[in-house]
């Protein structure tokens, strides 16, 4: 966990050293694209960041985030896609990030981000829903679908969605959960530089995290995601009531 908070906590730093926008500098393939669209819609998917576990009606959550992926900056599109030509190595997008609970163990949320000296705004939306409530035997089981927005950049249209199955069991102050998603990613470019096709791509991806309560209200997550050879690695501060 200490290294996880290190490796976010200089990501998100190192973010706010120069401005990297996201635009075409240069002419590329649509192959390219394609592996830009697929990488980059990645680092903004709508990361679960909780457990299986819905709310309840009254609950409500509400916390900070940061989900920082690595990304491939040594490669050709990532240069061509950074106003400065120089891509930091890892990408971190800070979110503020929202659930409510509602009658029969249902979960909806809301999360809103803006990466610093950059272009990349973006809000998304999602909903959970119990399969399973669990107990003190049994693991929670939930189905999570999420959708997200990019706005902000101006050569590039793009949105995700996904649907995520989630188990969790919860042991005094932890409760670690893992998942199985299935994604999807959308890019289209909006520059006369180039003339490329919609990218559409369906991808699958793994989920583990664990939940620390140290004390009432508070809660404290880590997540790590497997998307291929992607990884992303979430940290989360809220307030769970």
């Amino acid at each position: 966990m200490k290294k996880l908070l290190l490796i976010l906590c200089l990501s998100a730093f190192a973010s706010l050293a120069a401005a990297k926008d996201i635009e075409f500098t240069d002419i590329i393939s649509q192959e390219d694209f394609k592996d830009f669209v697929k990488e980059f819609g990645a680092s903004l998917l709508f990361n679960p960041m909780a457990p299986a576990e819905t709310l309840g009606m009254t609950g409500f959550d509400v916390s900070l985030e940061v989900v920082t992926t690595d990304i491939s900056d040594g490669k050709r599109y990532w240069e061509i896609l950074v106003d400065d030509n120089d891509p930091f190595s890892q990408l971190p997008v800070p979110r503020l990030h929202v659930q409510k609970g509602l009658p029969f163990g249902i979960d909806v949320g809301a999360m809103y981000v803006n990466v610093p000296d950059t272009n990349i705004d973006l809000w998304g939306i999602e909903a959970k829903y119990a399969l399973l409530e669990g107990g003190i035997l049994t693991p929670a089981l939930s189905i999570r679908g999420s959708y997200s927005q990019l706005s902000g950049v101006d050569d590039i249209d793009l949105n995700t969605q996904s649907l995520d199955l989630l188990i969790s069991k919860g042991f005094l102050m932890l409760t670690p959960y893992a998942g199985a998603s299935i994604i999807r990613v959308r890019g289209t470019e909006n520059t006369s530089l180039v003339e490329l096709d919609e990218v559409n791509e369906t991808d699958y991806r793994g989920i583990a995290g664990v939940q620390f309560s140290p004390f009432p209200l508070l809660v404290i997550n880590g997540e790590v995601t497997f998307l291929g050879e992607v990884r992303q690695y979430g940290l989360k501060i809220g307030l769970r009531f």
